[in-house]
């Protein structure tokens, strides 16, 4: 934002760069940059805090000297006159002001609804009056909220709006928000965006909620994007020490982000998420995972999966190279995998590795040297000697499974293995899924819940084996297709 007349350092540009460089200031004193500069009295306040008027516009003129390339000291000096002149308007248009006690008594004056500069000067100098007035966060959140309600036009609601965002930014209205904690913001932030709403979410935030979700506010709903991509910044674990924890939790919150369509239009959310995710190349988180998985064929297949949510250039050539190891183990032969496994897995699994591999984005001449590798020594495994003696039950019309609450119709299955479809976009090959299977039919009518491995995905139908936890489940299953 680059002001170069009275005007411009009213609106909405000018009075957020005047809240991102006065911040720390404003949590200081518990004002918001509305307050700051409509309010005689914060003017006063500020021009008696030493330098710390100088102090502010000096940090917007050095941001803005970094993009015009003009002196500091040219800029500072038409800052300077800028605000002086600004500071004599707002006092000139409070002193004009008749008392007035809540919003309908400044209605009732004809105020709120400027289309003039000295209109929205006044507007903005009522609106200050009625935020100061408020003794707690929460009150200046709720007359916010009362001022978007009231069907105010123009730069009234907008400068509401913006009120409301910098209050949802201020460190010390975080209690809004609850008990602190990432995980708590992460949840309230999508509650906020559209999911279903928390079971203790204050009336503030659920009369934000519902406002979202009715009208355009653009300034709230980049604070709350703001402040879902500071919980999702830093290197602490948000769901665990137990690194694949960590990872399913990162898969689910990531689904979660991108089914909202309000959060997407904040660049540092996935800039956050990709950061989180490209550790899972370091030794102390994906060594722990590997360390699950006894099979080289699925350490591969998570490994792929690793490499397509990592952005960065540094971890994907650690990756890489991580690839081109279990390529050339020298167990690769015995160890590709287990002495249970079946043929159409075995086959299975070799494809879903080399469809992987070639999709990849990997530069091309490793890419083909790690094809290579791979396809020479899959020529080496034995291939298993089980095979599938059950038929697989054709699923009928009532037969389902439920993924994250979203029933997909099943078109085949055995007591080790679904296949289901349409599903939605996001899924792939080596995801771990908790599931829920119905089966409806004449001879087996049953519920169950299970934990599922992605081995194919194909035109949106999906590939998966399972594995059920209660015996007797199992054994009805093994029953079933016994007969």
């Amino acid at each position: 934002m680059f002001c170069e007349t009275e005007a411009e350092t009213f609106a909405d540009p000018a009075r957020e760069l005047i809240f991102q460089v006065a911040r720390g200031y404003l949590e200081r004193r518990g004002i918001t940059a509305t307050e700051l500069v409509f309010e005689p009295a914060q003017h006063k306040a500020l021009l008696d805090d030493g330098a710390r008027f100088q102090e502010i516009l000096q940090r917007v003129a050095l941001l803005q000297g970094q993009h015009t390339k003009r002196p500091v000291s040219e800029r500072m000096k038409e800052l300077t006159a800028l605000a002086e002149a600004a500071m004599r308007r707002v006092e000139a248009q409070a002193a004009k002001l008749s008392p007035f006690d809540d919003i309908a008594g400044a209605q009732q004056q004809g105020l709120l609804r400027g289309a003039t500069l000295d209109e929205w000067v006044r507007d903005g100098v009522t609106v200050a009056r009625l935020v100061a007035a408020c003794d707690s966060w929460e009150a200046k959140a709720t007359l916010c909220l009362d001022l978007l309600e009231a069907g105010l036009g123009g730069e009234s609601h907008a400068l509401a709006d913006q009120t409301l965002s910098e209050i949802l930014r201020l460190k010390p209205a975080a209690v809004l928000f609850g008990e602190a904690g990432r995980r708590r913001m992460i949840d309230v932030c999508l509650a906020l965006a559209g999911e279903a709403p928390l079971s203790d979410m204050p009336p503030v935030l659920l009369r934000l909620r519902q406002m979202l979700q009715a009208q355009s506010l653009p300034h709230s709903l980049t604070a709350i994007g703001e402040r879902l991509a500071e919980a999702l910044d830093g290197g602490l674990p948000l769901f665990g020490e137990d690194a694949y924890l960590e990872w399913e939790g990162l898969l689910a919150l990531r689904q979660r982000v991108a089914a909202l369509p309000l959060l997407q239009g904040e660049p540092a959310i996935p800039a956050n998420m990709a950061r989180r995710f490209a550790r899972f190349a370091a030794p102390e988180l994906l060594n722990p995972i590997l360390g699950r998985e006894p099979d080289i064929a699925r350490k591969l297949l998570f490994l792929l999966r690793l490499y397509r949510e990592v952005e960065e250039g540094n971890a994907r050539f650690e990756l890489q190279g991580i690839l081109s190891h279990y390529m050339d183990h020298r167990d690769f032969r015995t160890q590709f995998l287990g002495p249970q496994a079946t043929r159409e897995e075995f086959a299975t699994l070799a494809a879903a590795i080399s469809e992987g591999l070639v999709r990849a984005d990997i530069p091309d001449p490793r890419k083909t040297r790690l094809l290579d590798q791979f396809r020479t020594q899959l020529a080496t495994v034995a291939k298993p000697n089980g095979q599938r003696n059950i038929q697989r039950g054709q699923g009928g019309a009532n037969d389902a499974v439920i993924v994250q609450g979203l029933r997909i119709p099943l078109r085949n299955w055995s007591p080790v293995g679904l296949l289901f479809g349409p599903c939605p976009p996001g899924m792939a090959v080596g995801d771990r899924l908790t599931i829920a299977v119905e089966i409806r039919n004449a001879a087996l009518s049953i519920d169950f819940s299970a934990e599922a491995e992605v081995l194919r995905v194909t035109d949106d139908v999906v590939a998966a084996r399972y594995a059920c936890s209660d015996p007797a489940i199992v054994q009805r299953i093994k029953s079933y297709f016994a007969v």
